[in-house]
């Protein structure tokens, strides 16, 4: 794992740090067989995809027992690596296209995690609730909010309020704009995970009430 997680994460365990080696041949046994991801983007698998999903732990500690939906998960990606490093949190990781479910479904079953589960239908059809809604620059937040304003539960406290956490490039600036809400917080990531990739690169967190603000496109 070259190092890098132990780099920028020396607060995990042994047996968390062991878990994510293993989730990285996991993912590159399945990538071998199906696309998860690019083949090129292998090559830096761990810092653009596991440090990425990891990088959200810098700011938030997500409480025991509350539920987390991971949309669009793909690889499993931030989801799988965010329930290792939480394990008393519930993760479920949605995405519609059923082989990618499967590898996901196979690699949490070999990864012997009890707090994760798949979830293989398209998000807008979810009709249960969760605390935390998670996405890694699946969609355009306007369209991702749109999915999902209606599946987020009351409650939090006041340094965690429930919502989205979403990863995001720079457009966030525009897209909020669009949606008229200003976010709880925004998190750069590069502040935390000092590496010129991180760049431009951001965790938006958003309350349950700013999502049910929001001036969505068919409502402006």
């Amino acid at each position: 794992m070259s190092g890098l997680i132990e780099k920028y994460f020396p607060e995990l365990d042994t047996n968390k740090l062991q878990k994510l080696v293993q989730l990285e041949n996991l993912f590159r046994a399945w990538n071998e067989r199906i696309n998860l991801v690019s083949r090129k983007d292998m090559d830096n698998f761990v810092l653009h995809h596991l440090v990425h999903s990891l990088a959200m732990s810098k700011w938030v500690e997500f409480p025991e027992r509350i539920r987390v939906l991971d949309v669009g998960t793909g690889g499993g990606l931030p989801g799988t690596p965010l329930a290792i490093c939480f394990p008393r949190t519930n993760f479920f990781l949605c995405d519609s296209i059923a082989k990618k479910a499967k590898a996901v479904d196979e690699m949490i079953k070999d990864l012997q995690l009890k707090n994760a589960q798949v979830v293989n239908k398209r998000a807008e059809t979810l009709e249960s609730s969760w605390e935390f809604v998670i996405g890694r620059a699946v969609a355009s937040l306007p369209r991702f909010l749109g999915w999902m304003r209606r599946n987020i539960r009351k409650g939090g406290t006041a340094e965690l309020p429930n919502g989205v956490l979403y990863w995001k490039g720079s457009l966030y600036k525009e897209e909020l704009d669009s949606l008229e809400i200003e976010p709880f917080a925004v998190y750069p990531i590069e502040e935390k995970v000092p590496d010129p990739y991180f760049s431009e690169k951001y965790i938006i967190h958003l309350t349950r009430g700013q999502v049910l603000k929001a001036k969505l496109p068919e409502e402006n």
